[in-house]
């Protein structure tokens, strides 16, 4: 089922019945200021294993957690000093996604054979809505067809995935760049990959 939401001034009730899905423990292809990406609560444990069963993933692969504000970033990021928390206000909402060791509010589904979540706060109007209607974070994940291409096309996503999802957001068509990732769990920071953020905004890599 697709539901198209304004991707500038999105509809309070699309949100909210957007919301409520996610609420009830299902899964909702979201768009981001990066890619769309496949999304569903982190407390919800069947939805969680619903997403690697749906995407074949590997219990190696990075995952993120979609935040709404600061204030949520230290009860699931263990570590963050404070030129990280204002290096990340600085220049969040935006397309980047930091790396942390995770602390024991992750549930440690997510955290198999890993010790570390990224975290992004994406700049997406529709996204940041979703997301200050719920009470926790999103686990998100790209969506990409078999060439490992990032599927930026609601109506494409929705024949793709079928009955894999609850719902998918049509927010418009976006441009496939992926964010800019940046390690923080470490002593020094380290630039994992340069997307759509602006490494130089960053102000650590000179």
């Amino acid at each position: 089922m697709i539901l198209e939401i304004d991707p500038v001034e999105p509809e309070e009730w699309l949100v909210a019945r957007a919301a409520q899905v996610l609420s009830g423990g299902g899964i909702v292809v979201i768009p981001t200021d990066t890619v769309y990406g496949i999304a569903c609560g982190i407390n919800h444990h069947r939805a969680i294993r619903r997403i690697y069963t749906l995407k074949e993933m590997d219990a190696k692969k990075p995952l993120s957690i979609l935040v709404s504000d600061m204030g949520t970033v230290g009860r699931y990021a263990k570590g963050v000093s404070t030129p990280s928390f204002r290096l990340m206000k600085r220049v969040l909402p935006g397309a980047y996604t930091f790396i942390f060791e995770a602390t024991p509010e992750v549930p440690k589904l997510m955290l198999r054979k890993r010790r570390t979540i990224g975290v992004r706060m994406p700049a997406n109007p529709i996204a940041l809505a979703l997301l200050a209607e719920l009470d926790e974070p999103l686990l998100s994940t790209s969506i990409r067809d078999p060439d490992h291409d990032f599927v930026n096309d609601p109506d494409e996503i929705e024949r793709t995935l079928g009955g894999g999802v609850d719902l998918v957001i049509d927010g418009g068509i976006l441009l496939p760049v992926p964010s800019t990732v940046v390690d923080l769990s470490g002593d020094d920071p380290i630039l994992i990959r340069d997307g759509k953020g602006d490494v130089e905004a960053l102000e650590l890599f000179d």
